[in-house]
């Protein structure tokens, strides 16, 4: 009797068990069915990595760094949305604010994603980009990443009449040629940076950047663009000056002597500042 109690009692626990094991592998899989693959690349708040990493923070970053570029390429695998993209940046640069690679991996892949990036995208890129490029001044691929996402990504998103298309242009501009100082960029920047900078009504900083950039450029094409430009900005520059030094001069004849032609004024003024202005401005 005894024997048969323990059967019965052995079969009921290898039934409840192989019902607990069917329950389980059914709640599994009703669990999987809810989750996308991007779930799967959740990571805790950077507070929590923090502690998590029991004061090996380089470690952790460098880890999560692996995990990012696994996420990202399985993302355009999949064509995903890449919505972790800024959580993986910011955890990795809350542990090493110094790992400056991700400072323009998230620039990158902030902006240039499976599905296209929307405004709001970039301008988070872009944020980071400003932080990797404050952090490292001295680093002319951050600026020019910077710069370039700006003025090719962002600005050409915005509306016409966004009132911020102005500062972001001044912006992007700023960054370029800290690049192209820097020795960042292709050959064909610095040219881009003197247009932009006319554009802006900037010719005297146009004319400095030109001169300061010369010397720096290899290709003989772009070396020979310099070459016009600086010449035309010289002779604009010399008109310039002798408009401002004839206004002066009529200034001065108005208030000395109204009543005498400026042709005897000439004769009458003083000579060294009748022709202020009149230096080669080269």
């Amino acid at each position: 009797m005894k024997l048969m109690g323990r059967f019965f009692a052995a079969v009921a626990i290898v039934g409840v068990f192989a019902g607990i094991w069917s329950l389980r592998g059914r709640a599994m899989e009703q669990y999987l069915g809810t989750q996308t693959y991007e779930d799967i690349y959740y990571l805790p708040p950077p507070a929590w990595l923090e502690v998590m990493s029991l004061g090996h923070r380089r470690a952790l970053a460098d880890l999560i760094w692996l995990r990012a570029l696994i996420y990202f390429g399985d993302e355009f695998a999949n064509k995903g949305a890449v919505k972790h993209v800024f959580n993986y940046g910011d955890a990795m640069l809350t542990l090493d604010p110094d790992f400056k690679r991700v400072y323009r991996w998230v620039g990158m892949a902030g902006v240039y994603t499976p599905t296209g990036s929307s405004t709001e995208f970039m301008e988070r890129a872009i944020d980071v980009l400003r932080r990797g490029a404050e952090r490292f001044p001295n680093d002319g691929e951050l600026a020019w990443d910077a710069g370039a996402t700006i003025t090719y990504d962002l600005l050409p998103n915005l509306p016409k009449d966004d009132t911020d298309r102005e500062r972001l242009k001044a912006e992007g501009n700023e960054y370029m040629m800290a690049a192209a100082r820097l020795g960042a960029g292709p050959d064909w920047l610095v040219m881009t940076n003197a247009a932009s900078l006319r554009k802006l009504g900037q010719t005297d900083r146009e004319l400095r950047h030109l001169e300061e950039m010369y010397a720096t450029i290899r290709d003989p094409k772009v070396k020979a663009q310099i070459e016009i430009r600086l010449t035309q900005l010289r002779d604009a520059a010399y008109a310039e000056a002798f408009r401002s030094a004839n206004e002066e001069f009529e200034k001065r004849r108005e208030e000395e002597f109204p009543y005498m032609p400026s042709t005897l004024y000439f004769f009458v003024a003083d000579p060294i500042e009748a022709t202020i202005g009149l230096a080669d401005p080269s």
